[in-house]
């Protein structure tokens, strides 16, 4: 069994799991105007401090996992990011005047690596809003394989202008608020955040218990439903578990039209007998690109340790080609298994099963 041993979170809403939760069970979102869009961004952070947040993100998740300085040299890391560096890069490129230069993705998991002490394995993933949901399957397929025995997830996504433009150059970006299975929804709202998590054999009350990736050829930016059933369907087969047995789907839900539709359908199809609650996250935080995997995950397991599974904000009106309504009152958290999706442009697609024991 891999289990989570132990994790922490920066967002906009806070600068812990612990904070970020409170302000989330309290609605108290404050997306700001960033480059004429809404966006939610951490408070109080420069782009020259990169590094430093992600340090001090990783340290927090280490210290709540309770993990000595061997087995810290020992683990292995995982980087799950979209946009790596590039928050950094764009700052000095406009205060120097120069083009933009020096992308070498590796380099931010080498920095973190020497930062923390950790000599053993360490890898950068960057496959959209998928990025460090992959790392967290790959992080536990190499422990289930004995190649490591402790590590550490990290996802990262801080603004910069280029996903940011990319977005709205997509139309994809909402006027309003993100309404995700709304039938007027008109697209996301992009949001800055990271997060780390800790995976190793130590019991905890959480545990990784299966995973699936596939890769979809239907369309660059929109998934087709029956891969999206076919991961889920096979995330659920590797935890060995059946439809009727999940507690909880935690949706991608990007509020774009597609993009919903297809995941509808595919939660319709795979869970005809009864769809059970479900959660769309990112009208909290916003979309958090290739961090999502992680950050979403961690928001998650704070407010089932807090005793409640979040509702569904902003929707309104039932849109008949979803025939999906999210789960729009809070609910108590329940011991057992919640399945959690991540979608990403260029057809990757994947799927989270964690156990949830009560303690």
């Amino acid at each position: 069994m891999i289990y989570i041993e132990g994790y922490a979170l920066i967002t906009s809403l806070g600068k812990s799991a612990k904070t970020s939760v409170s302000a989330l069970r309290k609605e108290n979102i404050k997306p700001i105007f960033m480059d004429g869009t809404k966006y939610y961004k951490i408070s109080d952070t420069k782009p020259l401090e990169y590094y430093d947040q992600i340090e001090q993100v990783t340290k927090s998740a280490i210290t709540h996992a309770n993990i000595n300085p061997k087995e810290i040299e020992n683990m292995a890391l995982f980087i799950g990011t979209s946009s790596a560096k590039l928050p950094l890069n764009e700052y000095c490129a406009q205060e120097s005047g120069e083009l933009l230069k020096d992308l070498y993705m590796s380099e931010v998991s080498e920095i973190i690596a020497k930062k923390l002490g950790i000599k053993g394995f360490r890898t950068i993933i960057s496959t959209a809003c998928t990025s460090s949901a992959n790392a967290l399957i790959q992080a536990k397929e190499m422990i289930d394989s004995g190649l490591i025995k402790k590590a550490l997830v990290v996802g990262v996504e801080l603004y910069n202008q280029l996903t940011l433009k990319g977005f709205d150059s997509f139309m994809l970006l909402t006027k309003t608020e993100m309404k995700p299975f709304d039938r007027d929804r008109d697209g996301i709202v992009l949001g800055e955040a990271l997060s780390a998590v800790v995976l190793g054999h130590n019991p905890s009350q959480f545990s990784l218990v299966g995973g699936a990736v596939t890769v979809d050829t239907f369309s660059i930016t929109a998934p087709h439903h029956n891969n999206l059933k076919k991961v889920m369907s096979q995330a659920l087969k590797n935890a060995n578990i059946q439809p009727r047995e999940i507690e909880l789907i935690k949706a991608h839900a990007t509020a774009s039209i597609q993009n919903d539709i297809s995941e509808a359908k595919a939660i319709n199809l795979l869970f005809s007998e009864k769809i059970p609650p479900i959660l769309p996250l990112k009208p909290y935080i916003g979309h958090t690109m290739g961090a999502c995997g992680t950050n979403e995950l961690v928001l998650l397991l704070e407010s089932l340790k807090e005793g409640f599974i979040p509702k569904a904000i902003h929707f309104k009106n039932r849109d008949e080609e979803c025939a999906l309504t999210p789960n729009l009152e809070e609910l108590e958290a329940k011991k057992g298994y919640y399945l959690l999706n991540y979608f990403g442009f260029g057809g990757n697609n994947s799927s989270l099963v964690i156990h949830y024991k009560r303690v």
